[in-house]
């Protein structure tokens, strides 16, 4: 279990109109009627939007051949170990873009419009999950790299190990809304979950992911970095 635990909810999120029309990659002219389109979306979906998350402490409490066991919960994987070698716990959490804009989307029947907010609830995710990376570096982790893993975004953290991370959060469906597939996919889709850790270099997934045009990159792609 977390020795600590957080939980974000009701917060102010601005969602800025230059960054919804970058994503999408458009310019706003006023008398361009898809700009104005996008525009009311994003003010539907701030009236209803409740993106949220839920983080904690967890101490590492036992080191093995490919695994860790922190909070009493085991998490395998090789990269990680190597990751957390130095480190004496992780922060554990999950995001989401909240239940309130995923009904909110259910309800758009045009596909353009839909994949228009498909962007909006990333971007929601994306503001509550800096968030709350802000509160974990602020009061956790105030000087040194804070670095992240996601379970999923490599095959060296294989998608099924977010069983064990929701284990290790605890009450994430319940309050969150986020459910886990059979095949491990969390529903909200816009939806992301992991660990931050304190480390002498900074490591981001990106830089093991050969996908050079991901829209999402955050570190340039750099597969030394795993030896």
């Amino acid at each position: 279990m977390l020795t600590e635990r957080f939980l974000l909810k009701d917060q102010k999120v601005l969602l800025p109109k230059e960054q919804l029309l970058k994503a999408l990659h458009m310019e706003y002219e006023e008398t361009d009627e898809d700009v104005q389109r996008v525009l009311a979306l994003r003010e539907e979906a701030l009236a209803v939007a409740n993106p949220k998350a839920v983080y904690g402490v967890a101490p590492i409490e036992e080191r093995g051949e490919g695994y860790i066991v922190a909070g009493g919960v085991k998490l395998t994987s090789e990269l990680l170990c190597k990751n957390v070698s130095q480190v004496g716990r992780i922060f554990p959490y999950v995001a989401t873009c909240g239940l309130e804009a995923e009904e909110w989307s259910k309800g758009l029947t045009d596909f353009l419009e839909q994949f228009w907010a498909e962007t909006i609830k990333q971007m929601l995710m994306g503001e509550v999950r800096q968030l709350m990376a802000d509160q974990v570096r602020k009061t956790y982790v105030p000087e040194g790299n804070l670095s992240v893993m996601s379970p999923g975004s490599l095959k060296e953290w294989p998608l099924p190990q977010q069983g064990p991370l929701f284990e290790l959060i605890g009450g994430v469906t319940e309050e969150l809304g986020v459910t886990l597939t059979e095949s491990f996919l969390m529903l909200p889709f816009k939806s992301v979950s992991g660990f931050f850790f304190c480390s002498e270099k900074k490591y981001e997934n990106c830089q093991l992911c050969p996908i050079l045009d991901c829209p999402g990159r955050r570190a340039p792609y750099d597969p030394e970095s795993l030896s």
